[in-house]
């Protein structure tokens, strides 16, 4: 038997995907032109090298109908070509590129299959520089990998050189291990605390958990309990137009800015490139609550801001804590807004927050499905941040898909929970900085004011750069 256990964040993921809520996770690649991306090279190196992602070939099942945690089981019916899909622009921009990634992450992945997809986009800017230019949209479930591991699992598709790098098949072929549910069923009963406690029974039949009601209410509440302590931690954020009820459609849009312009800016203001794009989150979020008349009573709108905390050499899933970050808004410039930024995050990270936030992270899975999806809709409730701000470092090096240059990634961020109605997704590659703006396709003012205000904020980058880095 051949089974992988989810981690409490992930477990967390997969229980926050409900209503309209999609957990998926996505990051374009842009790429120059030529044969390395045509879909007969992509779905070559994915068969030469799916072997090195063992979890691309799993999906999750269900060991007990809900009383226990699912886990990761080998797809005994994996199709290859299922997963990579196929489409051509119909027209040549980035606009209808953004279009069709809205879709996408409009959609959910199918929970029977591995949680991952592999988009292949022809027709984007024909005819003019790069011409023939593709992309590759990469999409995969929240509980699958968190923004540094899709990161790493992007990186086994790509070569740092154009020659492909040669890597060795494995001896044998894949052949998919079974799930015996009983058996770990059984498994989990033996080993888990909780499971004992509770006395999960099988006797020949799956039946329900042996408590009472009474038991089963008081689970109930001292979940309740704790998603209230906490929201207890902070203040409410304050009401903006971004944190009404979403619809499960989506809008995308994907912005640039150099990297040395940013490292310049920070320089100049006195702050960091982590500080720097939060400072532009701010610029951006104040042209657009301004433009949409949004009186906050002198309060600051509340980012929160996911924090890696994997260990060097850990590998896969979630592991992140969040910090939550007050956006000076009323600041006049980006000059002005860098170091007050950098001031709170300096405090933060001289705190507890980011220990206080790996367990936040994590309790939505620390418990029993049936009662971690009481503290998910629990969390729900409370307006804890306006917006989601997720900025991961990438490598500094081209990168090379049959030797088809990487030129640009911009990743995609879920929305969540569900009166979350914009996330700013941020990664750095090869000199460049891309930014990615999902939003609730319902969003008033929408997310063309967005764009727009993100625009306006980095011209400030390049002008507080100075004309060297231009």
């Amino acid at each position: 038997m051949s089974t992988t256990e989810l981690s409490a964040a992930d477990r967390g993921s997969l229980q926050a995907e409900r209503g309209p809520v999609n957990m998926a996770v996505a990051g374009l690649l842009v790429f120059e032109g030529g044969d390395g991306t045509s879909v007969a090279a992509v779905r070559r190196r994915l068969a030469e090298r799916l072997h090195l992602v063992p979890r691309y070939r799993q999906r999750l099942a269900d060991p007990a109908f809900g009383m226990a945690n699912p886990v990761w089981v080998d797809d005994d019916g994996f199709d290859l070509d299922w997963h990579l899909r196929h489409a051509r622009l119909p027209e040549p921009t980035r606009d209808a590129l953004a279009a069709y990634v809205a879709r996408e992450m409009s959609r959910r992945l199918d929970r029977t299959r591995p949680l991952w997809e592999l988009h292949v986009v022809e027709g984007l800017d024909p005819g003019g520089p790069g011409e023939g230019r593709a992309a590759l949209l990469a999409k995969m479930h929240h509980a699958l990998a968190d923004g540094l591991a899709a990161v790493g699992i992007g990186m086994v598709l790509l070569d740092p050189t154009p020659e492909p790098l040669p890597i060795e098949p494995p001896g044998e072929g894949w052949t998919p291990q079974g799930f015996d549910r009983r058996r770990h069923l059984l498994a989990t009963v033996a080993t888990r605390p909780l499971a004992r406690a509770q006395r999960l029974v099988l006797d020949g039949t799956l039946r329900a958990l042996d408590t009472s009601a009474r038991q089963a209410a008081t689970d109930v509440r001292r979940a309740t309990e704790l998603a209230t302590e906490l929201a207890r931690q902070r203040p409410q954020a304050p009401m903006t137009p971004l944190n009404a009820p979403i619809s499960p459609n989506r809008r995308f849009a994907l912005r640039s800015a150099g990297l040395a312009e940013v490292k310049a800016a920070g320089r100049a203001a006195g702050g960091t490139v982590n500080d720097v794009v939060l400072a532009v989150v701010t610029r951006m979020l104040a042209r657009y609550l301004e433009a949409a008349g949004t009186d906050l009573g002198g309060r600051d709108p509340v980012a929160l801001v996911p924090v890696s905390i994997r260990a060097e050499g850990e590998e896969g899933g979630n592991r992140i804590s969040t910090v939550f970050v007050d956006l000076p808004v009323r600041a006049a410039s980006l000059q002005a807004a860098v170091p007050v930024v950098s001031a709170a995050m300096g405090d933060l990270r001289a705190s507890a927050a980011v220990r206080a936030g790996a367990v936040i992270a994590g309790a939505a899975g620390a418990v029993p499905p049936l009662v971690g999806g009481v503290m998910v809709r629990a969390l729900g409730g409370v307006r804890a941040m306006n917006l989601v701000v997720s900025n991961v470092p990438g490598p500094q090096q081209p990168f090379y898909m049959n030797g088809s240059r990487l030129l640009e990634v911009v990743p995609a961020v879920p929305l969540n929970p569900a009166h979350q109605g914009l996330s700013v997704g941020v990664l750095s590659y090869d000199g460049g900085v891309g930014f990615g703006l999902l939003a609730d396709a319902r969003l008033r003012p929408g997310l063309d004011l967005v764009a727009g205000a993100l625009d306006d904020a980095l011209d400030e980058v390049r002008a507080l750069s100075g004309p060297a880095t231009s």
